[in-house]
Formats: C-alpha cells, structure tokens, sequence
C-alpha cells in the first residue's frame, strides 16, 4: 500500500530535494559563523523530515507531534501519560486523513486515502492507523536519530574525520552503526503479565508491568565483538548479515 513511497527509485528521486533541504538548513545555522549556541534539534534534525514531506505533517506541527511521540514511548511516562500521548497522537493523524479526503496533497497519507480509502479497500481507521504507526515509527525517530548522529560523530573524532575524508566508502556504515548503538524505540514495547511466568530466571508475577530493552538484541556480544562501542572498523557485519 505504501511502497511506492519507499522503493528505490523513489528515494533516489527524492535524493536532490533531501540534499537541498540540508543544505539550506545548514547554511542557515553557519551563517553566523558559529558564534552563538544554537539548538540543533529545532534548527536542523526536526525540520528535516517534515521539508522532504514523505508523510505530510505540517512544519508547524512537528514539535508537538515530537513531544508526544516522545511521552508515549520514553519508558519514563506513566501509563496514563502514555495513553494520553497516544491518543493524542492518534486524534491528529485522524483529522489529518480528513483533511486529505477533501484535497489531496504529494505525501503518503493522500495516497493511502487515494489509493486505499477511496477504493473501499481500507476504512478511514485503518489509513488513520498506518499513517500513526509511520509517524511514530519514521518521523520522530528520524529526528532522534540526525541529533544523536550528530552527538555520536562529535564524541569520536577519529571516526569523523574517516566519515569527513571518505563519506562514501564511511557513511552506509556510520547509519547502520548508529541504528545497532542507539535503537529506536528501544524502550518502547510495554506489556503486563497475564500469569506468573519465569523469564531468565527471574520471576515475573501476574499484573506485573514489564518493559522489554528492544536495544538488548543489537548488544548482543555473540554477534558484536564489541557491543558498547561504535566502532565503524567493525560495522562490515552490515554487509554479510542482518543482526539486527
């Protein structure tokens, strides 16, 4: 339903509108020379996705809908919190498919409710739960992961200027190392034992909140010699297997 949107082709499509985006964000910040501070989520990671526009969410609204996202799968809300953020999240989206139903725009959404809705292929619930499940799933962990990119290169010069002098052969591997060290989502999968149940021999009893650390499985030292160190020498996993 939604691969057009992500086929090769496509991406490749995009390609100049992406490095124009950048490009303009980052004149935009140096143009003062770096002399004063700036924040480089507002200024840079957060407009990103939403000036490539694969799913539509005004400019305007990403800080919100980041906030949000961020509330429902932080592991540090509480479940009415979360809950509330979820809901949120969802009432958004929602008013978003209509306002698609009446005209139609270049982003995903409007080829869902084109394409799907409009078709009587899907109902207006259905559209309104993938587009979320992309939002939450795409957007604000994109914007997660540009900062933390950012953050990750500055704290290991080494590696930076290997990315910096030969970006081709060094960034595939700096993406795929990044998403390995910081998963996203990584305390998001939140679940509530039915029964008492014995779990690495601890003892999980019924009515028991769990969180489940997704980022365990890409820290796993039978895969990864070194699996608390970004190390882009040992990255070439990537090109032989799929840990992850």
């Amino acid at each position: 339903m939604v691969e057009p949107i992500f086929t090769k082709s496509h991406i490749d499509n995009t390609r100049p509108k992406i490095q124009e985006t950048v490009d303009k964000l980052l004149d935009k910040v140096t143009e003062h020379g770096g002399a004063e501070p700036f924040d480089i989520v507002e200024e840079f990671a957060l407009p990103v996705p939403s000036y490539v526009g694969i799913l539509g969410v005004p400019l305007s609204d990403l800080p919100y809908l980041t906030q949000q996202a961020a509330i429902r799968g932080n592991g540090s809300a509480t479940a009415t919190e979360s809950s509330q953020a979820n809901a949120s999240l969802l009432s958004y989206i929602d008013a978003l498919v209509d306002k698609r139903l009446q005209k139609s725009e270049n982003d995903l959404i409007s080829l869902l409710v084109d394409n799907q809705l409009k078709a009587g292929r899907l109902q207006k619930a259905d559209v309104t739960q993938i587009a979320f499940l992309l939002l939450v799933a795409g957007n604000a962990t994109m914007i997660s992961m540009i900062a933390l990119g950012i953050v990750t290169a500055l704290q290991h010069p080494e590696q930076l200027e290997d990315l910096r002098s030969e970006p081709e052969k060094w960034s595939p591997k700096f993406v795929e190392e990044l998403c390995r060290y910081h998963t996203a989502s990584a305390l998001a999968t939140k679940r509530v034992a039915k029964e008492d149940i014995n779990l690495g021999g601890k003892l999980i009893k019924k009515g028991e909140g769990i969180i489940a650390a997704t980022q365990s499985g890409n820290r796993d030292e039978e895969v990864f010699p070194n699996p608390d160190v970004v190390d882009l020498q040992e990255a070439s996993w990537s090109q032989t297997s799929d840990p992850l």
